[in-house]
């Protein structure tokens, strides 16, 4: 059956399969590289995926709030109070009251965590070379162009 003629599996015709849309495409790699990334960050991290994520943020964007984080990470507040937590009880993470605002608290990554993102960093890149292996530099630059122009497509105000 050609394209033209796919079905889905409730047998509705399909304009385009699912391995040429783009929504699938990007979530269906990003399920992927999860998947890897633990596969290989196992015994080399003392962090879980979700929390090397945090860290990154604290890192890259400096100490927000809570609020601030669960809003960035696109998770609830008490995914990130849980979080926080167990990273502020091993030493990762400091919680410190916000001035004026009793319920809130501005969340800083320590040097513990600092140090331990160049790792993360390591198996990121070692996994960003696996997956676009066979793609040659300027085809990799192309490519990374092309989602940071569909990133900021979507992080404009007026997305959607």
């Amino acid at each position: 059956m050609g394209d033209n003629n796919a079905r889905s599996s409730c047998g509705l015709p399909m304009a385009t399969p699912y391995d040429k849309r783009f929504g699938f495409l990007v979530s269906d790699i990003g399920r992927l590289m999860s998947t890897e990334f633990d596969r290989r960050a196992r015994g080399r991290l003392e962090l879980s995926r979700a929390q090397c994520r945090l860290a990154l943020y604290l890192s890259f964007l400096g100490p927000m709030t809570q609020a601030q984080l669960a809003e960035t990470l696109d998770v609830t507040p008490m995914t990130v109070a849980r979080m926080l937590d167990r990273m502020q009880d091993g030493g990762w993470v400091t919680r410190m009251p916000v001035p004026g605002d009793r319920r809130a608290f501005r969340v800083e990554a320590t040097a513990k965590a600092e140090s331990m993102l160049a790792e993360a960093l390591n198996v990121g890149d070692e996994l960003a070379d696996f997956a676009l292996r066979g793609l040659t530099e300027a085809e990799q630059g192309q490519l990374i162009g092309l989602l940071q122009r569909v990133r900021n497509n979507m992080a404009a105000p007026d997305a959607g």
